[in-house]
């Protein structure tokens, strides 16, 4: 990313971060109010809603966003403000400041770091609470982990231990 533009390029790709599309959104209307709610927030889960109001009041956009803290080490101790820029992103794109893309920079980077990365479905696999559940899941990370042989081995091997525990369960 280049720090002074607020652009970043992933995968070809260019993105708005949320900080630069917030600076243009009060650059073209400083009357309007941009803000957020705590939908839910709890030792797993954080939902956040986002709402852009006219100067009259009127809500003309929402966005939300949810963020597991055992997703990420940075959701580990910061899935809250993680969340809410999610969620600010979202409803800005709603808004029409973002470009064609919804993700901020931030999601599509986890994303594809989430997706190549076989701790993730691992502790998905440990956390599955049935067969079905656990099926889901492997076939998730196969997908994803298919280019790596040795993410998929450490995958497979985490999905046949948690079978052989909920079996004996």
């Amino acid at each position: 990313m280049s720090n002074n533009t607020g652009v970043v390029n992933i995968r070809g790709k260019e993105y708005m971060t949320v900080a630069l599309r917030v600076q243009k959104f009060r650059e073209a209307h400083p009357e309007w109010e941009l803000s957020t709610e705590i939908i839910k927030a709890d030792e797993k889960v954080v939902i956040m809603q986002a709402r852009i109001y006219t100067e009259n009041g009127k809500c003309i956009a929402t966005g939300h966003a949810e963020e597991f803290r055992a997703s990420s080490q940075i959701n580990s101790t910061s899935a809250l403000e993680n969340c809410e820029t999610s969620a600010i992103g979202r409803c800005l794109a709603s808004a029409g400041w973002g470009g064609a893309e919804f993700a901020s920079a931030n999601e599509v980077q986890n994303a594809i770091h989430q997706q190549l990365n076989p701790e993730t479905y691992i502790k998905a696999i440990e956390e599955a609470s049935n067969v079905e559940q656990l099926k889901t899941t492997f076939k998730s990370a196969f997908s994803a982990l298919q280019r790596s042989p040795e993410a998929i081995a450490l995958v497979n091997a985490a999905k046949d231990k948690r079978k052989l525990e909920l079996s004996v369960a």
